[in-house]
């Protein structure tokens, strides 16, 4: 009987390599599993985990994706690539839909950066948000949209990210028919303080 977590033979990177290059995708995505839980050294595991990463990506399996990357980012040695990795994690769970996740895992990056790094990976941060917004909108996924965008109104937006937010959720509000929240919203842009009369 095949047994699906057998451990793989090979050991060394280049000998993954050569295997990978004979496998289609769905193979090639059970052997990467199966790879990623044997015995392996530090930077032939890392290169697994990544490769599994950007398999899961192709197959938009993005929360699988963002736990492997993270996993990869765990045991690379350099603050770098350590965080390159760790905002990949960042935006795969961004688009899985698990933010809280991802803000977790954001927290862990900004922790390595310095000042300039971290004001580049908070620009980063914002950027996966506004995509994943607009990727709601463009598959008519308002309910989500709407979610995301109030949850943006959280962060740290500049003064022209604030209104652009505003605006989308001012649209959304009218489309999804949310008449009341589409008025204390106007009101508090306008200068009011966003309530109704009772």
């Amino acid at each position: 009987m095949y047994i699906v977590d057998k451990p793989v033979m090979e050991k060394t990177k280049s000998e993954i390599e050569v295997k990978l290059k004979t496998m289609g995708e769905y193979v090639r995505m059970s052997y990467l599993q199966r790879a990623a839980k044997s015995q392996l050294d530090f930077d032939t595991r890392k290169f697994v985990l990544l490769e599994l990463s950007k398999t899961y990506e192709q197959k938009r399996m993005y929360l699988d994706a963002g736990k492997t990357i993270k996993n990869a980012a765990e045991i690379t040695t350099t603050f770098r690539e350590k965080m390159m990795q760790f905002m990949k994690a960042v935006e795969f769970h961004v688009k899985g839909n698990d933010f809280s996740e991802a803000e977790r895992i954001f927290g862990q990056a900004l922790a390595l950066g310095n000042d300039r790094e971290k004001w580049e990976m908070k620009q980063q941060f914002k950027q996966f948000h506004f995509t994943q917004a607009q990727d709601y909108i463009n598959q008519s996924r308002r309910s989500n949209a709407k979610a995301l965008y109030q949850k943006m109104l959280s962060m740290e937006l500049n003064a022209q990210e604030k209104l652009e937010v505003q605006n989308q959720l001012l649209g959304l509000y009218l489309k999804l028919g949310n008449t009341r929240e589409y008025h204390q919203l106007k009101d508090r842009m306008s200068g009011g303080m966003g309530l109704l009369p009772p």
